[in-house]
């Protein structure tokens, strides 16, 4: 089963939801906390994700079995309970950067500044080259599935 075209829409909000909560919920939990009309809704899409081996059902409740990184969840990171982009990660990672080489700058470290400026540049380079490399190579795969 392709799981890029089960893990979209509403089965994904699901998904989202049961990797932020880390424990089993309840159908009627997650209509009431998702804001689902019906029941039953809810649980065609956990149906989905049970058929893509993707939850386990433990008796009345449902828990992520194998978490996956595909689609948009794999530009994602759940911290205290919230999904974030990764890059808002590190643009407060580089935002906590340049408040120190401010603060070296302000106080005359200016070797220091220099070393750790070439440093954060460097260690930024890296980091976005690998995250384009990756966002690059789905697009070869999303492509290549358009133009089947």
């Amino acid at each position: 089963m392709d799981l890029d075209n089960v893990l979209h829409g509403n089965t994904l909000r699901i998904y989202l939801h049961m990797l932020k909560k880390k424990k089993p919920l309840g159908v009627r939990e997650i209509m009431r906390e998702l804001g689902f009309s019906t029941p039953s809704l809810v649980h065609y899409h956990l149906n989905k994700l049970l058929n893509a081996g993707l939850i386990e059902q433990d008796g009345s409740k449902y828990i992520v079995y194998k978490p996956v990184k595909i689609g948009i969840v794999k530009y994602s990171t759940i911290i205290f309970g919230k999904v974030l982009p990764r890059f808002s990660l590190y643009a407060g990672f580089f935002l906590a950067i340049l408040i120190f080489n401010i603060f070296l700058f302000l106080y005359q470290q200016l070797i220091v500044l220099a070393i750790f400026s070439i440093f954060s540049l460097f260690l930024a380079f890296l980091i976005m080259l690998v995250e384009t490399i990756n966002l690059w190579n789905d697009l070869k795969k999303y492509y290549r599935i358009t133009e089947k």
